[in-house]
């Protein structure tokens, strides 16, 4: 689409969290509006080929195989009838449109970077959505293309971290130290705090006394003393203010990762306090840019007329295409001597144009005429008359009372 189309196509908003919907030129609305009411040229459908008693016969058997009761010999001895022949007719229209929208985006990027690729495009203007040719990889066939619209690049300072390249850590709450996993802050080898720990008149502080202070993860105190940092209640911090280690307690009751102070360097800031910004990366500055979403959908909408045999049989059944036609915009059929067909064809065409209109553009359109022959078969088996359907170019078989263990085959 050329840049001629730009001050027709507008743009709205669905919510400031929400990406951007690209309103379709409203060259595309005209169109569908003018190839609904527009004349169909002539078509021509083929025709379906009766079933043959022979046919009937050859398809009564491999039902009798399909079923354990059923007897093929019934089959032989089976009295055909009269023979009403007919078709169910399937409409399928399908509408390949196409909706655009952008949504912003951020990514880690150095001014240099930005310059190496980009140069001194700061006066650019971010253009119109539907100016570029995006084409689907395939026809009718659902998909979505992402890509970056041209000239909406721009640099800016990174709001995550105030352009210093650093965040504060909360996991250790910029502490540095963080509880050990291994002792669970009590500093011992075994998980729990020794007695004296607790009794000590001299230190006469508790583990998750202090709500104040305390790990990420737990409401046990921290406590630094001097160059270090210890847990409140543990074996060194009891130390750290009495001299001594709590009676009782030796060297090799104190856990072996953080011994004995109940604290380890942080995992993700290294103890520094601090780590590095995910969002720039360190360098304090992102690019934002729009990004383009081209949503390839397919609009899938079908009638069957109606039959003796119930629907979802005659979908499963395999049919022949009489008529299909394919165009920008295709045309209600109008002249099929089945009334309802061309009925439910005009109403379909005109339900797929409401629910595109004003939201996306119509790419190519197809629609066709499945013919499934169904023959309505009359038969008698000694004292016992009745009816049955052979439907489908496969032929297959259904009685109106399928019964566990027939009696008619």
């Amino acid at each position: 689409m050329g840049g001629s189309h730009v001050s027709r196509c507008r743009l709205s908003m669905s919510g400031p969290d929400k990406p951007v919907v690209a309103i379709p030129l409203i060259d595309d609305i005209e169109k569908h509006k003018q190839s609904v009411a527009a004349t169909p040229s002539k078509r021509f459908f083929d025709d379906v080929l009766p079933f043959r008693e022979e046919e009937i016969r050859e398809a009564l058997k491999r039902e009798a195989k399909r079923h354990r009761w059923w007897k093929e010999s019934a089959a032989k001895k089976m009295q055909i009838g009269e023979l009403e022949n007919s078709s169910c007719i399937q409409y399928v229209l399908e509408s390949f449109t196409e909706a655009r929208s952008t949504s912003e985006a951020t990514e880690a990027y150095t001014l240099g970077q930005y310059l190496d690729r980009h140069g001194d495009d700061s006066g650019s203007s971010q253009q119109n959505p539907w100016d570029y040719e995006v084409m689907p990889n395939m026809m009718f066939v659902e998909q979505t293309r992402v890509m970056e619209l041209p000239g909406s690049s721009r640099m800016g300072k990174c709001t995550g971290c105030s352009a210093e390249g650093s965040t504060h850590c909360f996991h250790c709450r910029g502490n540095g130290q963080d509880k050990c996993g291994f002792c669970r802050g009590t500093g011992m080898k075994s998980g729990v705090a020794h007695p004296a720990v607790y009794t000590h008149p001299m230190v006469a502080s508790f583990p998750h006394a202090d709500l104040s202070r305390g790990y990420a993860s737990s409401s046990t105190a921290m406590v630094r003393h001097g160059n270090n940092t210890y847990g409140v209640g543990t074996p060194m911090y009891f130390m750290s203010k009495t001299g001594v280690p709590p009676p009782g307690l030796g060297t090799h009751d104190l856990c072996y990762m953080c011994h004995g102070r109940g604290v380890r360097e942080c995992h993700y800031c290294k103890g520094g306090g601090k780590k590095v910004c995910s969002t720039c990366g360190g360098s304090g500055s992102v690019r934002s840019f729009s990004k383009l979403i081209v949503q390839f959908e397919l609009e899938k909408s079908d009638y069957i007329t109606p039959c003796e045999v119930p629907e979802m049989l005659i979908r499963q059944a395999e049919s022949k295409e009489i008529f299909m036609e394919q165009a920008n915009y295709v045309r209600p059929i109008s002249k099929y001597h089945v009334k309802e067909v061309n009925e439910n064809s005009r109403m379909l065409c005109v339900k797929h144009l409401e629910r595109v209109m004003g939201k996306s553009r119509v790419i190519q359109q197809r629609h066709s005429l499945h013919a499934i022959p169904l023959c309505r078969v009359a038969f008698s088996l000694g004292n016992q008359t009745g009816v049955f359907w052979v439907y489908g170019r496969d032929a297959r078989i259904y009685f109106p009372k399928y019964p566990s263990k027939c009696t008619i085959l």
